[in-house]
């Protein structure tokens, strides 16, 4: 089951996307191949991929898990240097 994610997407989502995407790439995988580890559903890991939903933290990590990389990897700066 997915939960509808609300609100206007972010630069931030669009940058994590983008970090994901390139993730797959040089982790030699795809996004069938992703959904299927994460159990995140296909259509709801293109969407967001593409910048068009926002990940929740759970999904956030279990997309790192999953392409054994830290969750920090996948956040742009700002978030990073924000947590720190």
């Amino acid at each position: 089951m997915t939960t509808q994610q609300n609100g206007p997407n972010t630069n931030a989502d669009v940058e994590i996307g983008d970090r994901i995407a390139n993730a797959l790439i040089v982790k030699n995988t795809n996004v069938r191949a992703l959904s299927d580890s994460t159990g995140i559903a296909y259509p709801t890991l293109r969407r967001s991929i593409s910048g068009g939903r926002s990940l929740t933290i759970r999904e956030l990590g279990s997309i790192a898990t999953a392409l054994r990389i830290k969750p920090s990897a996948l956040l742009p700066p700002e978030l990073t240097e924000v947590a720190a």
